[in-house]
């Protein structure tokens, strides 16, 4: 079984999950939940990026690469944020950053 899959399958038991209910959650066929589990297929990105933005507490760093466990993702303090001027007259704020490499590995930094 891949470490990714076995990641998966550890989010879906944390919070009492069936493979059915998963797919439901995560907004993708329930046949998916299956394919990854069984081996069949590996996840896409598109699966990926459900799956940390249905789960918060989801760091990428452990999902993708199984770093950090335990940890949920990058979270910045008062102390450690970026200096970010918005564009809008800050009538917004920034909550979650993705960089997106070209070879399909994703860092997820959260603001605030």
């Amino acid at each position: 079984m891949e470490a990714i899959t076995e990641r998966v399958i550890k989010i879906m038991e944390d919070n009492s999950l069936s493979s059915s209910q998963m797919a439901d959650k995560i907004g993708v066929q329930r046949s998916a939940i299956s394919h990854i589990l069984s081996g069949r297929n590996k996840p896409s990105l598109d699966f990926i990026l459900k799956v940390l933005e249905a789960f918060d507490g989801v760091s990428s760093d452990w999902l993708l690469k199984g770093e950090n466990e335990g940890e949920k993702a990058s979270v910045f303090t008062p102390e450690n944020q970026p200096k970010i001027t918005p564009q809008n007259g800050g009538k917004k704020t920034i909550e979650k950053v993705l960089i997106l490499y070209t070879d399909k590995t994703v860092e997820e930094y959260r603001l605030g």
